[in-house]
């Protein structure tokens, strides 16, 4: 069923764009208008009880009731931000993931400001890096909503698929040896005893971040994608002052990257990658 949205005027955020974005992949379907509206106009619209019922008022209209489509928290300081509170609505079984999570730190930074990130004083490059992007997008979303809600919402798409994938894939490596932790010369190694299945290999990177620091890992042994003759050796943050594998040499080099970080080689036997762990220590 075609359906509406209204949301604010003037200055354009992240966070109702992705709240936006989110409803429509949840309708599998894209608004047929978002309208933009001076937010004193849409308070007064909601409160005469004018919200024909096929839209959705989100971030203006002063009024938290998701019976009735309303999703704005400026009423109330307790209330998280609009794509918060959209996607708590629409995606309860996304609930503790790592999507849930950026959706707080959106709605975190949108009713606390930037200056609540706990790193806000000592992060500048990274900032301006990541927020130029953001800033482009709410830009154009001004001007032309739908295109930037097509734009974010496949690719919210592609995040809520990936994060069926991590969870399949977090299944998997909890099997009992599958992924064994040793050590080699006092470097932590978490190292991969079968070829994963191809439909969670990208899951396993999403997840693998968490299994590093519980383990302390600074080196993982594991398999390229789509050759399971190819083992892989990658430096993790952790073993970055500790490992340069430039300083060693596979006797089947399949790729080195030169930064020190990456060797996909053809091992000859199940000991060379402690090997080349061993020569590689700084």
């Amino acid at each position: 069923m075609p359906y509406t949205v209204i949301t604010h005027s003037g200055k354009a955020h992240i966070d109702e764009v992705l709240a936006i974005a989110a409803l429509a992949v949840h309708r599998g379907e894209f608004p047929s208008e978002i309208q933009r509206m001076n937010s004193n106009e849409a308070a007064e619209f909601v409160a005469a009880g004018n919200v024909p019922p096929n839209c959705w008022v989100i971030d203006c209209g002063l009024k938290y009731n998701p019976d009735h489509r309303l999703f704005d928290h400026h009423q109330d300081r307790e209330l998280p931000s609009a794509a918060l509170m959209i996607f708590d609505h629409l995606f309860p079984e996304l609930k503790g993931t790592d999507l849930h999570g950026y959706f707080k730190l959106v709605s975190k930074v949108d009713t606390q400001g930037a200056r609540s990130l706990a790193d806000s004083v000592i992060v500048g490059e990274s900032r301006d890096y990541w927020s130029f992007s953001q800033q482009l997008l709410v830009r154009i979303f001004e001007e032309d909503p739908l295109s930037i809600i097509n734009l974010v919402s496949r690719g919210l798409s592609e995040k809520i698929v990936f994060e069926g994938a991590k969870k399949a894939a977090s299944e998997w490596a909890e099997f009992p040896g599958r992924l064994v932790e040793e050590e080699i010369e006092g470097i932590k190694a978490l190292a991969y005893t079968e070829h994963p299945p191809i439909e969670i290999f990208d899951g396993l990177h999403g997840i693998d971040r968490n299994i590093i620091e519980e383990c302390g890992a600074a080196v993982v042994y594991g398999y390229d994608k789509n050759d399971a003759s190819i083992r892989t050796l990658y430096r993790t943050d952790i073993g970055h002052e500790l490992l340069d594998f430039t300083r060693s040499e596979a006797e089947h080099t399949v790729f080195s990257h030169q930064g020190g970080f990456l060797l996909r080689f053809r091992p000859t036997d199940r000991n060379e990658w402690r090997k080349i762990v061993s020569e590689s220590i700084l």
